[in-house]
């Protein structure tokens, strides 16, 4: 903090630039020759009066006093419209005269208030700090001590809040005291419109966002206990701050005539949405989603083995007959989400999500900065598979792709070490996604330095040893054999699909020209495509709750430790599974389709092998599941049970049937097919 010098002995100082005095007047008429005259009497002789519409004489007084002055002059506004209102038309005027050569952008514009607050024996020092600094504007830091306490906090929350909007540190955001070099303040004014007495926090946030050096650590005593501001005009300014900040970051590198108000609402809106569509997701305790069951249940698994002393075994003895793993991949996010579910419960996986999609964007404008402006960000947002990967609960792709962004953002800034770790963490979140996420920003990198990045890729093949254990134990998967069956059509479609989260953006940097100039109808025609996509998707997550599945047979307590049970679920209520592990049973299958295969059979022999296969001794049947289910399991159990093959073991309440199946011959399926 500085100290000021007093007041009765100022130190003069030789002037750098121009100076220019500007005096907003409203109603000032006992006030404002006195302040006038001491401006001049101080050495500042350039001065501009503008009268806001004032009513007591203050104009009058105001013209009788420049008369006999070449260098001082008067604006009068023909109503009151306030001081950012009067202020910005002292600007336009300074602005003119900068344009025609009149003055130059080194030009220092003083802003002083008609009522006698602002005390001018500092002036000469604020110039000097000014110069010694090489600051662009001064705001002078008011001494607050002879306010009450409902002044000082208003001023310190306001601060704080302009302080977060400018991303810089200020002190006192508010104070009208201030001198501005004329080219910052012209510049500065392109951004902020501002309302009442908005203009003195509006142009903190515009000039401190556009690059300017703002010095508010210099404190001055106020003379005279003056405050217009009240509680609704204080709501306003945090308002006013936030669009400031909007319109810098969305146009500050867009040409003029490029800009759009309807640009940047369009942009805004899908901010919003998004943010909205997050919310949405918090807001549920369990999101269902048709992968969402596979996080919710390893991670309960994951905090159950922990709290009882268990650590964590590389196999969940509930799933699959036991045989599936704990950690098919996702270590990241679902271990830490483990750890926060005694606190938190299933919030923890639903609020990993959320957090995941927020570092997902961190990371790819850290890769991409080209990227980091709400124009390029909602046409990133305008892509469909990010909406639906959380839609569909991909969380470990969702966390896989967003570490690899940000370990190619740590090798980008020559932090390989960093780059590696995170490298790692996005294998260990997904190997595939992982790998593919480095491998397309090792692409990128490429592609911008038309350069092999060797070095990067000695670390990255590190990275890949030390996650090797996760590599191997994804490629032991059955979705991997069954993914070979695919051929190379479908691989390569969802592999694109998912992968669109960093080459869309990837591939935006190089079109930002083309974005930037047709921003309005790309925006238009985007908005309108997501808002039917989104609108006949499935699953429509947001109208969904989790409730029991089950709940009949839970309830009635038959769930026997040594059977395995298939359970015939929809696939975005395959909470229902992780209730009947939490129940104690240990399930016949995994989460992934290519373990559940629910699928018709061709008859009642097919479908006892095909149970063998699995090993489910038992099948239960939930009750949306008969409503709604699309094959012939059920008919192929009612026909076991017709040839004496298996028992109707339970018919709940709630619509559970349960299966008892008899065991098949050890001949029977000798050689049949999967």
């Amino acid at each position: 903090m500085s100290t000021a010098p007093s007041p009765l002995t100022p130190q003069p100082s030789a002037p750098s630039a121009t100076r220019v005095v500007v005096v907003p007047v409203y109603n000032e008429r006992a006030t404002v020759r006195g302040v006038l005259e001491q401006i001049e009497a101080a050495g500042f002789a350039s001065i501009l009066v503008v009268d806001d519409g004032s009513t007591d004489g203050s104009a009058e007084v105001l013209d009788a006093w420049v008369a006999d002055r070449t260098s001082a002059r008067v604006i009068h506004l023909p109503e009151n419209r306030g001081k950012s209102a009067a202020l910005r038309a002292a600007w336009d005027a300074l602005g003119s005269d900068l344009d025609r050569g009149a003055l130059d952008a080194a030009t220092l514009v003083i802003n002083l208030d008609a009522d006698g607050q602002h005390d001018l024996a500092y002036l000469d020092a604020l110039i000097a700090r000014m110069d010694e600094t090489g600051a662009d504007a001064m705001i002078a830091r008011r001494d607050f001590s002879y306010h009450g306490w409902y002044k000082r906090l208003g001023n310190i929350v306001m601060t704080a809040l302009g302080s977060l909007f400018a991303g810089a540190r200020m002190h006192d955001i508010e104070s009208g005291y201030r001198i501005i070099r004329l080219g910052a303040l012209v510049h500065a004014q392109e951004y902020y419109r501002g309302r009442r007495y908005s203009e003195c926090v509006e142009f903190a946030v515009v000039s401190q966002r556009l690059g300017y050096h703002v010095d508010n650590d210099f404190v001055v005593q106020v003379p005279v206990l003056r405050t217009n501001t009240r509680l609704k005009d204080a709501a306003s300014h945090v308002l006013l701050m936030a669009l400031a900040w909007y319109r810098v970051i969305c146009w500050r590198d867009v040409p003029r005539p490029q800009r759009s108000r309807l640009g940047a609402g369009l942009a805004a809106l899908v901010l919003l949405a998004f943010a909205g569509y997050l919310g949405i997701v918090l807001f549920h305790t369990v999101y269902l989603g048709n992968d969402s069951a596979q996080s919710y249940g390893h991670v309960w698994f994951i905090e159950q083995s922990l709290r009882a002393g268990h650590g964590i075994p590389l196999r969940m003895p509930n799933l699959d007959g036991g045989r599936a793993f704990t950690f098919p991949y996702g270590l990241i996010p679902w271990l830490p989400a483990a750890l926060l579910r005694p606190i938190l419960g299933d919030w923890a996986v639903t609020a990993s999500m959320v957090v995941g999609a927020i570092v997902l964007f961190v990371g790819v404008s850290r890769w991409l900065p080209k990227t980091a402006s709400p124009i390029v960000v909602a046409v990133i947002l305008l892509n469909w598979q990010l909406w639906n990967a959380i839609l569909q609960f991909q969380l470990p792709t969702i966390w896989a792709l967003a570490l690899a962004a940000l370990a190619a953002a740590e090798f980008n800034r020559g932090r390989p070490r960093l780059g590696a770790a995170l490298a790692v963490a996005a294998l260990v979140a997904h190997p595939l996604m992982g790998g593919l996420g480095l491998a397309l920003t090792l692409l990128a990198q490429f592609e911008g330095t038309r350069r092999l990045p060797l070095r990067r890729m000695v670390w990255l093949v590190g990275a890949a040893l030390l996650a090797s254990p996760a590599i191997w134990v994804f490629l032991q998967l059955p979705s991997i054999e069954q993914v070979g069956l695919w051929g190379f059509v479908t691989p390569a479609q969802i592999t694109l699909q998912r992968t669109s989260m960093l080459w869309w953006p990837w591939a935006l940097t190089r079109a930002i020209p083309f974005v930037r100039r047709w921003h309005v109808p790309i925006l238009l025609i985007g908005v309108a495509l997501l808002a039917r996509n989104f609108n006949g998707s499935n699953p429509q997550n947001a109208r969904w709750t989790s409730r029991p599945r089950f709940p009949d047979f839970v309830a009635a307590g038959p769930v026997q430790p040594d059977a395995r049970y298939r359970a015939l679920t929809m696939s975005n209520q395959e909470d229902g599974m992780v209730q009947l592990m939490q129940a104690g049973a240990v399930l016949a299958q995994d989460f992934f389709d290519e373990s559940v295969e629910r699928r018709s059979f061709g008859g009642t022999d097919e479908y006892r092998c095909f149970l063998a296969r699995k090993g489910a001794t038992d099948v239960l049947v939930q009750a949306e599941w008969l409503r709604r289910g699309t094959t012939n399991e059920v008919s192929a159990l009612d026909a076991l049970v017709a040839e004496g093959n298996a028992t109707l073991a339970f018919r709940g309440t709630a619509g559970t049937l349960h299966y008892a199946i008899r065991p098949v011959p050890v001949d029977m399926c000798v050689g049949a097919s999967k």
